[in-house]
Order: C-alpha cells, then sequence, then structure tokens
C-alpha cells in the first residue's frame, strides 16, 4: 500500500510539475532558455545529494524576529486556495495537491505572497526521512522573487521552530539540496546541524530514519 501511495504521489507532482514546468523552471533557474532542461536534468538523471540537518528544540532558539512589514499566517486548505488565486506560482506552493500534507506556514507583505514553509510529521508522505514521534520535518520552502534577500527563510525557520516547540515537538528536521548553498547556510544560522546525506538518483533514494 506504502509503495502504491508513494508512486501515485510521484505521478502527482509530475503531473502538476509539467502544467507548471515553464514557471517552475524559471522560478529555480532564472528566466533563460536553459532552465528547462536544466530542471529537468537535475530532477530526473542527476545524481543528487541531500544533507539532512536537525535542530533539537530542548535547546535554545537564536532570536532572527520577521520585519515588520511580514506577517505570518497558517491557512486552512480552503484559505490557501483563496491565497493562490488567479497566481502563477511554482511547484511549491502546491504540496496539499501532491503529497496531501495539511500543515503550511505562508508570509504575507500586505496582501501579497512572500513565502511558504510546508511541515510533515509522522504518517505524512516522505521521500527522504523516516519520521519518530514528536519529530517535524520542514520541507518545501520558498522565497518568491521579489522578496529575495531580506533573510526571509532564515528568519521563517526561527519562526516555525519557536511555533513546534511550543506544541511540544522535540525535533525539526529538514533536507537540503547539496547543490543550494543559500538554503544551507540560512538553516545552520538558524541553529540545525548536519545529521547526515542522502544520495538520490533522478526520484530513487534509501530513507534516512529520524528516531
Amino acid at each position: 500500500m506504502a509503495k502504491k501511495e508513494a508512486q501515485f504521489s510521484m505521478f502527482k507532482k509530475l503531473s502538476l510539475t509539467l502544467r507548471n514546468l515553464k514557471g517552475t523552471a524559471n522560478h529555480h533557474y532564472g528566466e533563460h532558455f536553459y532552465s528547462i532542461p536544466k530542471f529537468l536534468y537535475y530532477s530526473l538523471f542527476n545524481i543528487n545529494t541531500f544533507i539532512v540537518v536537525g535542530f533539537d528544540l530542548t535547546s535554545d532558539i537564536p532570536d532572527h524576529p520577521l520585519d515588520a512589514d511580514f506577517r505570518v499566517v497558517k491557512p486552512k486548505p480552503v484559505e490557501l486556495e483563496e491565497y493562490r488565486k488567479n497566481l502563477d506560482l511554482p511547484r511549491e506552493f502546491y504540496y496539499d495537491k501532491i503529497h496531501g500534507v495539511r500543515t503550511c506556514y505562508l508570509t504575507l507583505c500586505g496582501d501579497k505572497l512572500a513565502y511558504i514553509h510546508w511541515v510533515y510529521l509522522k504518517g505524512d508522505y516522505n521521500r527522504f526521512l523516516r519520521l519518530g514521534n514528536n519529530v517535524a520535518e520542514l520541507n518545501y520552502n520558498t522565497t518568491l522573487p521579489e522578496f529575495r534577500g531580506r533573510g526571509l527563510m532564515k528568519k521563517m525557520l526561527v519562526y516555525i521552530l519557536k511555533d513546534l516547540k511550543r506544541q511540544e515537538y522535540k525535533m525539526v528536521v529538514g533536507v537540503v539540496h547539496g547543490k543550494n548553498p543559500p538554503a544551507l547556510k540560512s538553516v545552520i544560522r538558524a541553529g540545525f546541524k548536519q545529521l547526515g546525506t542522502i544520495k538520490t538518483f533522478g526520484p530513487f533514494n534509501k530513507k534516512f530514519k529520524i528516531a
């Protein structure tokens, strides 16, 4: 059953990616003629290295407050649909449809979407990790281009860590692509530690267990 669910989720992800291929490729690699081939190569054919990072919520959480013009919401599914309505957004905004996950944090600047970060828990579909009890994974996040350069990822990581600690989670983990130094730098500055690595070939990999 789990294998069938993973295959179905992979199909949904591929379907949504193809429908939003140009926007997603441009979002990650810029508006260039090579953006789509580059995106497809790294997604389907390249051997990739992912770095597993973790934050012990029993330790102190650093203080990196959000700028005053940002606010955070945790939308219900129907509210998320309203935020996405009539917008051309990258794939990261649709993991409720791809994996069925229900928890995300949205950052808004006025009425504009700026950032999204999904939270996966034990029992949710998970490509890379086997999560234990009281462990939450931060997964699939992105800052929209207009709001980059303001340290939003680092500040949102701290915001989410504090919120999950209030909910009595003990550990927060994440998986960062080895070719994404800015993301890795943000999580390290937020206090995460490297726990290990995962090698993938296209969509295939072994899972990393987090007790």
